[in-house]
């Protein structure tokens, strides 16, 4: 993966906490351990999964290699331990979770330095649980409008090995399909958020910005609505290790 990319997000954090989608219950609940569980949560970003767990009662541990974002996840929820650092070195002890939570962001890490960090800290029984928004495109406007998301060439059917690039241990994964409406300023806001599309030349990306935006008014004009929706799927692993 583009270090350049997996490093950008920082640089647009305000408006990456305002466009991106949060994740539906049903993948939540399948992520969190029951009773009253300890987790970390790695590549928090904003805290769009962050937001969920404190809803659920749960108060993270949260890990972040940027400063700008977890910043905002500070404001937003100060009584909770924020560390910035990332899944190399966890500043955590060794045993010391129920579940690593980790929300759009397992397919930037090193896995030969990711996975030994997460065995380490999990405690017997506890698991990895990671999840993507995938977006589920019905339209042909659709497509053209999300056509630089690389989400979009996530594999559907892969192993769930497979899909965390791990080969020991044991995985699970699940599909949760949710819905939002978006009326066009908020698609061209969730586009934006886009490092594919934020790391093109300035005029190209407010090209590919308007675009979304008049593909996005059409549809709402076929439609009579002032908002459109889009379906994601929340594609969700659950990883112990070997024993």
């Amino acid at each position: 993966m583009s270090t350049v990319r997996a490093t950008s997000f920082g640089a647009w954090a305000d408006e990456y906490d305002a466009w991106r989608p949060t994740y539906p219950d049903a993948a939540v609940d399948w992520l969190v351990p029951p009773g009253d569980p300890r987790v970390a949560e790695v590549g928090a970003g904003t805290g769009k999964l962050t937001d969920r767990l404190v809803e659920r009662g749960i108060r993270p541990d949260v890990v972040e290699p940027d400063g700008r974002m977890l910043q905002l996840i500070g404001e937003r929820h100060p009584q909770l331990a924020t560390h910035e650092a990332d899944i190399s070195g966890l500043p955590l002890p060794d045993r010391s979770v129920d579940a690593v939570l980790v929300a759009d962001a397992w397919h930037w890490f090193a896995k030969d330095d990711a996975a030994p960090e997460v065995s380490r800290v999990l405690r017997p029984g506890g698991w990895l649980g990671c999840v993507w928004n995938v977006p589920v495109l019905q339209h042909d406007w659709q497509w053209q409008a999300l056509r630089l998301d690389p989400a979009l060439a996530l594999p559907r059917d892969l192993d769930p090995l497979d899909r965390l690039g791990l080969s020991t241990g044991v995985a699970e994964q699940r599909a949760f399909r949710w819905t939002w409406s978006l009326t066009p300023q908020q698609w061209r806001g969730f586009v934006s958020t886009v490092s594919h599309v934020r790391l093109l030349p300035e005029d190209e990306c407010q090209d590919a910005l308007a675009e979304t935006e008049r593909l996005v008014t059409r549809a709402c004009s076929a439609a009579g609505t002032a908002a459109v929706p889009l379906s994601h799927d929340a594609l969700c692993v659950r990883w112990r290790p070997s024993a």
